[in-house]
């Protein structure tokens, strides 16, 4: 082990001991926590460390992470537990027990993978992902918890608007990129906050919060145009249109004719600008991504999992796709990579011979959730995942139901579009795996789960809100006593 990694290690001791009792001694500094924790998505790469790194290799992980947002979340969680009653029942968040079914059966592939540490990479960013949302299911007991995380949200997606335009004006860039190092990868990240945001903007939450919200859904609207991206620019469109839609945006007649206004302006500046690169996107033949030449395209991601699948029923193992891909299947479809030598020696980089069907040396991570886990966790993998997503959406869904204008219930509301929207994106991007965007997506995991056993069903709440008139009109009505005595 090299010496930054002991180092490392100690120094982890010694900050999670101490900050675990320091966090403890007060509300707001967890509270504090929380809050950097959100917004620290924007820049998990500003303290991290890789151990046993393997940078070079093409996969989803590359060694075992350490962020400084882990040191947050550890925190949290530990002040969680700590205040819980001895002897008490712990209420579990709804889908953990979908999620450590997943987590297990990606731990059962990477044991029986040959390699397994690119699967042990990958291993641990789930798990550390599958705590986070149980840190934040925990923390998120009322409003209050909520509203720190909201507005922590705006303030994230306000600043990647800000990038993203240092990025394309000051940079030069033909995609806009932010702080997340590639197009594809904003444009989800806006689409998991901007749903949510506009879908806040329109509840009864205190006005500032509002306000602040409103401005973060229209600069993250502003931020998935400027990355130029096709799935992403139709998904926001969709998005925003269904949470307007379910929660009464089209109602107001003025607020509707100030919107179009501004849409109008604004889209004319953009068009403008962006209008080209836009043109030129998306003119582009889907010929060659989605046809039959042996060229690194996303049908050609499908083909390689369907081959990796009909060799290996169990697929290749956790993260090893760009190694099986490489070094076997890639050349069975004509596509002749460098091949990785062995897991400890950086592979050759050029030159890559005439010929080949590739862009790089060796082969990149399937532009598809579905195929790449496909590949490398089997039908099994795709099924469980499956289920996993289904269960994240339904639970979502339950507060489409009740088209109530409480802050909760728009809460939920806007997860469930923005869940809906990195699913779609998915189907032809593996972003999410990335480990801003992982963690955000479960930090919403954890929120909506916390609302999920509070927020009673619709004959509950119509119940409820019948008891509670019966007894204001007892309570308004005057007193009256059985008569006694003779005179009775």
């Amino acid at each position: 082990m090299e010496i930054k990694s002991i180092i490392f290690l100690l120094v982890s001791a010694v900050v999670l001991y101490v900050g675990c009792g320091w966090v403890g001694r007060a509300s707001w500094r967890k509270d504090a926590c929380v809050f950097l924790l959100v917004l620290g998505t924007v820049h998990s790469g500003l303290i991290d460390i890789n151990l046993l790194s393997r940078e070079w290799y093409r996969g989803t992980t590359r060694g075992l992470e350490w962020s400084w947002l882990d040191y947050l979340w550890i925190f949290v969680l530990v002040d969680e537990l700590k205040r819980r009653r001895p002897g008490a029942r712990t209420a579990l968040p709804m889908s953990l027990t979908m999620m450590v079914l997943f987590v297990g059966y990606n731990a059962l592939r990477v044991v029986t993978s040959d390699p397994w540490i690119f699967g042990a990479f990958e291993l641990s960013k789930m798990i550390r992902a599958t705590l986070l949302f149980l840190a934040v299911a925990f923390y998120v007991k009322e409003e209050r918890h909520l509203h720190i995380i909201v507005a922590a949200l705006a303030l994230a997606t306000s600043y990647e608007f800000l990038a993203a335009v240092y990025s394309r004006v000051i940079l030069g860039h033909a995609r806009a990129d932010g702080t997340l190092n590639h197009p594809n990868s904003l444009a989800m990240y806006n689409l998991m906050t901007a749903p949510m945001l506009f879908a806040v903007y329109l509840s009864d939450a205190p006005r500032t919060l509002r306000r602040w919200c409103g401005v973060g859904a229209l600069l993250g609207t502003l931020s998935v145009v400027m990355t130029i991206s096709r799935a992403g620019f139709v998904g926001i469109l969709l998005l925003l249109f269904g949470v307007g839609l379910t929660c009464g945006f089209w109602k107001n007649p003025v607020r509707v004719a100030v919107t179009a206004v501004l849409l109008a302006v604004v889209g004319t500046g953009l068009y403008i600008k962006l209008g080209d690169a836009f043109n030129s996107r998306f003119e582009t033949s889907l010929a060659a991504e989605y046809g039959d030449k042996p060229t690194e395209g996303r049908i050609v991601y499908l083909n390689l999992a369907d081959l990796i699948i009909s060799e290996r029923p169990w697929g290749c193992g956790l993260n090893n796709w760009s190694w099986c891909v490489t070094n076997r299947y890639g050349p069975m479809l004509g596509m002749r990579y460098l091949p990785y030598e062995s897991t400890n020696e950086r592979p050759r980089t050029g030159p890559i011979p005439f010929g080949s069907n590739v862009e790089a040396p060796q082969a990149a991570p399937a532009h598809s959730l579905y195929a790449i886990t496909l590949g490398e966790s089997g039908w099994l993998g795709v099924i469980l995942l499956g289920l996993l997503w289904w269960r994240w959406l339904k639970l979502g869904a339950s507060f489409l139901r009740a088209r109530s204008k409480s802050f909760r219930s728009r809460f939920g509301t806007g997860v469930f579009f923005s869940l809906l929207g990195v699913a779609l994106q998915s189907l032809v991007e593996w972003e999410i795996r990335q480990t801003p965007l992982l963690f955000l997506l479960h930090i919403l995991l954890g929120a909506l789960a916390s609302l999920y056993p509070a927020r009673p069903s619709r004959w509950v709440a119509v119940r409820l809100r019948a008891r509670a008139r019966a007894r204001r009109l007892q309570a308004l009505s005057p007193a009256t006593s059985t008569p006694t005595g003779v005179n009775a």
